[in-house]
Formats: structure tokens, sequence, C-alpha cells
């Protein structure tokens, strides 16, 4: 969100909340800007004869007056080093400590009065999430009350799994009285001091003492981490023309560092998407007198086109007969073997390794495979139109090929009718285009194109493809950063550096201030490195892309199952 100042100019506000309601980007209107539930406030102290000093008074929410707005209104503040209660309550079982109980569960015995030091609960405890300090059981009562039991696997029970048939004893433990440098506001605590230069200020001012109160008239105002805009609909412009998410994310006025990510990124999305091709003449191929050519779905069109050129009689194995491969991202051609000259075979074997002979191994080959990650779906192929000479065949092993495939006949491959393309989606190419610092030749070559689309051309098979591949990358880089950023979210650990998570295979650091994302093996081999825009990879594939898609379900799942639970607290 971007505010106007005083001279007219909009400059950045905040981020807004992912899950907020958003009106279209472009979109001006009025606010009114409200603080939502101060975490810190600012207290200004003149004593007659002192210079005035300036405070900052920290962990309002945890005491008196949590949530109590502050409009720089004057009050009678009291300083001093006093026992302060601390809200950790643990939970005992066994002598031992299992975890800490959640807040909403320690309101809940506490609006009953039971909320006490010593006091025994009867529960059965089951295991929700098991992963660092996102870790946590429920506690089930008689009846049938459930209390929430956090960080476990930071005590005692860490990395055990609860299922509990039976009711177990535990034990209420509430936290002795911890000495702190507090501020307070009629006799009940408002906030802590932290800063060393706060407390020695204070004390120059003899206003804070051990063990006792000391009071001073203050001017204090709150600070808000948080604010909700109120918007006034009856002001509301929406921009003349509307923009998707994906065409301005990463623009230079909005979020330089995520552009110079997906600048940089093409090799990478290539190693996720990429199937390997391979050759195998099993049994039953030797029997028919084929070989078979395994390839990714998504080159099978220039796939078609190099076979034909170097006049190989082949046929593509329809996707009910091989739905295996399908699933996989693969194509199958069935190539006649002798159709294929000795130099063909061996420009194949050198590039795609040895022919795989038996079926076992063929079999191997295929399971090793993740599945087709659901976001990366194939382009629609269509060979009703000839290519674009200008782009190159992957599979071409001489300069003449491009002249050759342009003459090839496809009316027998069967091929169904290309997808219906509007202008808007050629609008769309070439923004993505511009994400992923194309060429200027290039995103020129697509202006020529969309002007032939508008006078009546029809789009070549190669146009499509090369537009959809675009289109995907853009996709790919978004859906990889968003989930290692919902892992971070989740699962992570914060410190100072940003938010790491320790998983059983890799570990993962995330800056969301600097969009430094790194993801490694146990061994410390790194994975995927992202570096203030510079990207490094190493051994990026799709079966390690496909562990995060199923990390991702398994978030949903737990998300899910945790919300169900906090409803029942509620109850």
């Amino acid at each position: 969100m971007f505010v106007q100042d005083t001279d007219g100019e909009y400059k950045e506000f905040a981020m807004l909340e992912t899950r907020t309601a958003q009106l279209p980007i472009g979109t001006k209107a009025l606010s009114c800007m409200v603080g939502i539930e101060p975490a810190t406030a600012k207290a200004t102290i003149e004593l007659p004869g002192n210079e005035p000093i300036e405070i900052t008074i920290r962990e309002l929410k945890n005491f008196s007056y949590a949530g109590l707005v502050f409009n720089a209104e004057p009050v009678n503040l009291e300083f001093g080093t006093v026992p302060v209660t601390d809200k950790t309550v643990k939970i005992k079982l066994d002598g031992k400590t299992l975890g800490e109980l959640d807040s909403d569960s320690a309101q809940q015995l506490k609006e009953i009065n039971y909320l006490k030091n010593g006091n025994p609960l009867k529960l059965k405890l089951t295991s929700i999430s098991e992963t660092g300090d996102q870790a946590f059981v429920l506690g089930e009562s008689g009846n049938g009350h459930l209390l929430k039991i956090n960080k476990i696997n930071f005590y005692d029970f860490s990395g055990q799994t609860l299922n509990d048939q039976d009711y177990r004893k535990l034990t209420i433990e509430t936290p002795p009285l911890k000495t702190r440098d507090a501020v307070f506001l009629n006799g009940e605590p408002l906030g802590v001091l932290h800063f060393k230069k706060d407390k020695n200020a204070l004390r120059q001012l003899g206003l804070l003492k051990t063990g006792q109160l000391t009071p001073a008239p203050a001017i204090i105002e709150s600070n808000f981490s948080v604010i909700c805009a109120q918007i006034d609909p009856n002001t509301v412009e929406y921009p003349t023309i509307w923009t998707k998410e994906f065409q301005a994310f990463g623009t230079q006025s909005v979020n330089p560092q995520q552009l110079y990510m997906i600048e940089s990124s093409a090799k990478i999305l290539h190693q996720i998407k990429e199937r390997p091709t391979f050759l195998f003449s099993t049994e039953s191929n030797k029997k028919l007198g084929v070989m078979g050519l395994a390839v990714d779905n998504q080159k099978a069109e220039t796939v078609t086109k190099w076979l034909t050129a170097q006049n190989v009689k082949f046929s593509l194995a329809p996707t009910e007969d091989v739905i295996r491969e399908t699933k996989k991202g693969i194509a199958v051609f069935n190539l006649v073997d002798s159709s294929i000259s000795a130099k063909t075979l061996e420009s194949m074997t050198k590039k795609f390794g040895a022919v795989i002979e038996t079926d076992s191994e063929y079999q191997q080959r295929v399971n090793s495979l993740a599945t087709r990650p659901q976001f990366l779906k194939p382009p629609e192929q269509t060979a009703q139109s000839p290519p674009n000479r200008s782009i190159t065949p992957l599979l071409s092993t001489t300069p003449s090929t491009p002249d050759i495939i342009n003459n090839v006949k496809t009316e027998s491959l069967g091929v169904e009718k290309p997808p219906t393309v509007t202008i808007d989606d050629l609008r769309n190419w070439y923004n993505a285009a511009d994400k992923l610092g194309k060429s200027e030749n290039y995103k020129k070559r697509i202006v020529e194109v969309a002007n032939g689309f508008k006078a009546g051309e029809q789009l070549s098979a190669e146009a499509l493809t090369v537009m959809n591949q675009d289109t995907f990358e853009l996709e790919a880089i978004s859906r990889l950063t968003q989930i290692a950023q919902r892992i971070g979210m989740v699962w992570g650990k914060s410190n100072e550096n940003g938010t790491q998570v320790l998983g059983k295979i890799y570990d993962l650091a995330f800056n969301t201030q600097q969009r430094n994302l790194t993801i490694c093996q146990k061994n410390g081999e790194v994975i995927l490195n992202l570096q203030s825009g510079q990207v490094q990879t190493n051994k990026l594939t799709p079966q390690i892309l496909q562990t995060f898609e199923d990390v991702n379900t398994q978030i949903d799942k737990i998300l899910a199952k945790s919300q169900t639970q906090q409803i029942d607290l509620q109850r």
C-alpha cells in the first residue's frame, strides 16, 4: 500500500497482510488508519531542571493494559525494579516438563480459577505437530474439553509421539515471580524496560530503584506494528486498465530484489521442469522390431519433427497405453528399428545414454521419476502450422535440420485442434517475457506475432509452445518461492538473520526482508541459494520440487486440523 504525502507523491507505506481483502492493483481511495493492538509505547519524561528523555515501554500485550491505546496523553507513571509475574505456564508429566500451556488454554483455566501452581490435570494426550518449535499436543479432559500444550520439542519429551487411549496425571507449574525493570500505571504493570540507555537515563533521574516504585509525570503514545486501513467505499477509484498480480510481481517500483531473482532463474526453471530422455528396448519391443524413446511430453512436438527429419519411422504411444509414464510427464515413442541409421543411433545413444534392455530396469527408471507437478501442465500441442525458423529444435544434430522440419507432414499425427488463443493471452505473454528478462528482440518478435494475430494470421505451433513456456516459467518461480516462504513461516525458527527450518532431509533459511532463500541437504550441500537476487543452484531436480509440493500439502492438512482443534478449544 502506498500513501500520498503532503507533496502529492505516493510513498510506500506497508505490506498488505496476505489474508486481508485486497482491491485491484492501481486502485485509489481515501482511508482512515487505525492501530491494532499496540506492542510498544513511547513515553517522554521531563522533570524540572532536567532535559526531557524518551523511553520505550515493551511487551504491553503481556500485562494489565493490553490493547489500551495512548494518544500522546499525560499520565503519571511509576518506575522500579520489582517482581513481575511471568505468564509462561508449564505442564509436568511424571516429574518432567512436557511443554508450555497455550495462552488461550491458560485463560480457560484462569476463568474457572484453576490456574494455580501444583493443581493436577487428568488428560489424554495426542501429538498434532512434531516439527521444531511448532510441535504441540492436545490434552482431552474427561468432560471433552481440550487444552493445547506447546513447545514439546524444547523439553523432556522431545521427539516422542503421544497417542493415549487412557488418561494421564499431569501437573500445572506456574513460574515464580521474576525481577524486571518495569513501568507501572495506577499500581498495575504496564510494560517492561528493555534498552540499556533507557534504564541508565531513568537511574540518572532517580526514577529506577530496586524494590520500590518511583512516580513521574509523562506523555505516552502507543506504537503500532499492525495498522487497519478502513477504506471509504464512496471514494474508490478503480484503474482503467486492470493488472494481474503476476504482471506487477517484481517490478522495479515495488520489489527490485524479486525482479533480480526472476531474471536470474531461467536455468533453474529448466532444471525443475525437464524430464530425462532415454532409450529402451525390452523383450516385447525386440519381438515387435521397435525401440522405445521416452521424452519430456512438453518436447513431444519437437521430437516428432526431428525424428521425421532423420527419416525414422515411428508412432506416438496413446496416453491410455502409457498412463504411468504420462503421470510422470513422459511421452513414449515407438521407433522402427530398421529405419534407424547407424549414425542416428550413435547420435542418440551419445546424447541419452545406452539403450535400456531389460523390463525391470525400464520400470525402475520410470518409477524413479517424480510425478509431474500439477501447476506445470504441459502446453497444448499443435502441429498444424509450420514453426518459426528462428527457434532451433532442442534435438537438432545438424545445422540443416531447421530447414528439413519446415516440410514435415503432420496430418497423420492425430493432433487435436489448436487451443483458443486471445489477444489478452499475447499481452500476458509479453508481460511474462519482460519479467523474465528476455531481450528486446525477443519481445519485438512477440509484438510482431501479436500484430499478425490481430490481422487474422493463425498462431504457429512454435509460438504457442514458447508462449506457454514463458508463462509457466513465471508461475513456477513464484510457486517455488511461495512454498519455501510458507514452510519458513509455519515451521521456521526466527533469529536476527531471518527464519530457519531444520528438516529431516533438507534445511531451509529464509529472510523476508532481503528476499534471501537457501535450501540445502542435511550434509550441508546447497541445493538452491538466492542471495540479494543472485541465484546459485546445485542438483535442483523435479523430485526436490515435488518434495516441496508434498510438504505444502502437509501444511494444509496440519493447519486445517489445528484450526478445528482451536475451534474446539474455544467451546
